[in-house]
């Protein structure tokens, strides 16, 4: 939303209510939280900006610059609360400015520059935030690079804040070029005022203008730099092997032929296709890092990612290897729609428009119509990488009504289509059996049907299907696996040379069935002794209790998610634990353990779910396998009251008994399949071995009679 600040003051002391109902509709964040929060702050920053030392610059600003409230930065899902937009003493410049309705009391500096302890918990320092805006702005928004804008920002806490122990070590250079401020008046005379006004001297309406149109760009030394990091690592992550090197050189000939056209409007689509460990990630990295210097590539080339789990550990990845302003490589799926926000929706609604799903393709031409800025135009990337495209939103699939968006607009129609129509080329690295959400309804045949729709007469199919990097590089486990759920052959296969045990000590994959978790622990903090990796993981056959706990690892064990008696034990002794704890949707902290995490201390403090570990492994695994599935004679049966997936609404509506009416048979069998498909992930996740508590005694058997060979 681009408001004039004068504009701004006044809708604050004349209609906040209104205002904050239109923040609201624009920014999809409809929680009574986010209300309170900008009911509170946005009155206190409207009186700074209306203070008298800011009189000159805003009393211009009303007609000829702008301030955009809750900024959405391009190709991206972060929203800054305020930019200030204008120029400074040399060139255009940009103010951001992160308001944190934080109480302070008791919070004390963090392990680490970026980690601050706020209410007994590790969170992101504020000022990190804004220096990731910041750094984003500076390397991918094309307005900032054309005209060499200068970019900054600051903190403001709207109420009294004490703010020692953020400006104190480890944070000191930090909180110097990201300051903080409280509403202390010190502070704001003495600080906040003085920090804008050095920034912004005078207004510029064309530059405001053309900063809220800017789209996503990217800085070319920086994409050298990353490029010739990964094609230069000797990791396992980045190194192409066997059917690994066949894929990624089938892969670049389809694009060699693409750029040899004569006809530059030419695209391309290419699907590779492989089971879990068949190394479809280190391909995108490759496939990436060969195109970011290839000089017939022109624009901008990104990962795209489609969970908010795949894109935190996606960005850690690259921000590892090279700056961390990296990490903005990677784009979430959503990044894609052209504009077709609830706002816009709403609005067109009100004026008389029929918008529904499956009227996509009108919508978007009633949308271009109208006159709204593209957000992601046709072409504007030359290349798409899309790992795990098995998870991307199709609302125009059959039976997909009903399903929650994700932040998707589902009057925008499907992820796929849009993201060909805007690149040039498109590749999707994906496994159907690995759809796991209700809104995963993607495959492989709409995504080529789309890529025909916009004129790919042949996608580009690649099979990486005899290929395993995981599971002690044996298909042969992921056979007896897949076996074992009734996902492949009716029986598992009985020959099991590809088990690790006591007969067999050079087996490539270890696999035991345990009595207890404690015994599964145990196992596992052996390896760890080793110098190996390690988690344990469940299917979401538990509530997740502590998603809102300011201090997770810290509420009582029997308050925890898991807290299983142990047999045997008297008096009885319970093994407890939380699910992943993931502040602000950051789900690196169960994947990558950074430093200053209670991950970080003990790997095996958190429980993953096949959400947050799909697409990465780990040397040793440990599967609590849960009362959601259970073997009963002859077959895999469900049991609703221990099914806690909240991604699963329309899946178990249509597999629980209404009205004395058994659900259909296919319901059934869907809700069981989606079980097997969370089973699958997680037994596909470990290099080198397995261990598996299951809580039902029957299938504890079960599992122990399918080792016998």
């Amino acid at each position: 939303m681009l408001i004039e600040v004068r504009e701004f003051c006044h809708r604050v002391e004349s209609d906040l209510a209104g205002l904050i109902d239109e923040l609201q509709s624009l920014t999809g964040r409809y929680g009574q939280q986010e209300r309170q929060a900008w009911e509170r702050s946005l009155p206190k920053l409207s009186v700074i900006l209306a203070r008298p030392q800011l009189a000159s610059l805003h009393l211009h600003l009303g007609e000829s610059a702008g301030m955009a409230v809750e900024y959405r930065l391009p190709a991206s899902s972060c929203w800054c609360d305020a930019v200030l937009l204008g120029r400074g003493p040399e060139k255009p410049a940009v103010v951001i400015i992160e308001m944190k309705d934080w109480d302070t009391t008791g919070d004390r500096p963090g392990p680490r520059e970026s980690l601050i302890e706020h209410r007994g918990a590790l969170v992101l320092h504020p000022s990190d935030q804004v220096r990731g805006y910041s750094d984003y702005c500076r390397m991918f928004h094309s307005v900032v690079l054309d005209e060499g804008a200068d970019v900054g920002g600051c903190v403001y806490f709207p109420q009294m804040a004490h703010l020692e122990p953020y400006r104190r070590a480890p944070h000191a250079m930090l909180a110097l070029h990201y300051p903080l401020f409280s509403n202390a008046a010190a502070d704001v005379e003495g600080g906040l005022v003085p920090f804008i006004t050095s920034r912004l001297t005078t207004p510029d309406l064309g530059f405001a203008e053309r900063f809220e149109r800017g789209t996503y760009k990217q800085d070319r030394n920086l994409i050298d730099q990353v490029s010739t990091t990964i094609r230069g690592s000797k990791s396992p992550a980045f190194v192409l092997l066997d059917e690994q090197r066949r894929g990624f050189e089938e892969c670049m000939r389809a694009i060699d032929r693409l750029l040899a056209s004569s006809d530059p409007t030419e695209k391309l689509a290419v699907i590779i296709e492989g089971p879990p460990g068949s190394g479809k990630s280190v391909i995108a990295a490759q496939l990436w890092a060969a195109l970011a210097v290839d000089p017939r590539i022109d624009g901008p080339l990104v990962v795209t990612t489609t969970s908010g789990c795949q894109r935190s550990n996606w960005k850690t990845l690259f921000e590892s290897i090279a700056n961390p302003v990296a990490q903005g490589i990677v784009v979430g799926a959503n990044a894609y729609n052209p504009g077709l926000l609830p706002k816009w929706v709403n609005n067109e609604r009100a004026a008389g428009a029929t918008l529904t799903v499956a009227s996509w393709q009108s919508n978007l031409i009633h949308f271009a119509k109208s006159g709204n800025r593209n957000r992601a135009p046709d072409n504007s990337f030359a290349v798409s990488i899309v790992d795990e495209a098995h998870a991307l939103i199709d609302p125009t699939a059959p039976n997909a009504e009903g399903v929650p968006p994700s932040g998707w607009s589902m009057h925008a129609g499907p992820q796929a289509w849009h993201i060909i129509r805007a690149s040039r080329v498109s590749i999707f690295l994906m496994d159907g059996e690995q759809s796991y959400r209700d809104n995963e309804t993607t495959t492989r045949d709409r995504i080529v049907k789309y890529a025909k729709d916009l004129g790919i007469a042949q996608v580009e199919v690649i099979s990486l299907a005899h290929q395993q990097f995981r599971c002690g590089g044996s298909t042969e486990y992921v056979n007896w696996m897949e076996g074992v759920l009734q996902l492949g052959p009716p029986n598992p296969p009985k020959n099991l040379t590809w088990r690790k045990s006591e007969s067999r000590p050079k087996g490539p994959f270890l696999f035991e069935v345990v009595d207890s978790p404690q015994d599964l622990d145990d196992a596992l903090r052996g390896h760890i002794n080793e110098g190996r990796s390690a988690r344990i993981v469940a299917n979401y056959a538990r509530p997740w209790k502590t998603q809102k706990a300011e201090q997770p690892h810290a509420v009582a064990p029997q308050g925890m998610d898991f807290h299983i008696p142990l047999p045997g034990t008297t008096p009885v002794r319970y093994w407890s634990r939380i699910w992943n704890y993931a502040p602000d949707s950051n789900y690196a902290y169960f994947i990558q353990r950074p430093e200053g995490t209670a991950m970080h201390e003990d790997q095996l403090c958190e429980v993953g779910c096949p959400y947050v570990v799909r697409g990465f492994d780990f040397d040793y695994l440990g599967l609590l396998w849960l009362s959601d599935l259970v073997r009963r004679g002859d077959s895999w049966q469900h049991q609703l009251p221990h099914i806690h997936e909240t991604a699963w609404k329309k899946t178990i509506a249509a597999a629980k008994t209404k009205s004395k009416k058994p659900p259909k048979p296919d319901a059934i069998e869907k809700l069981d399949h989606r079980l097997k498909r969370g089973y699958r992930i997680l037994l596909s996740r470990a290099v080198r071995g397995v261990y598996v508590w299951a809580e039902d005694d029957e299938t504890r058997s079960y599992l122990r009679s399918c080792l016998r060979s």
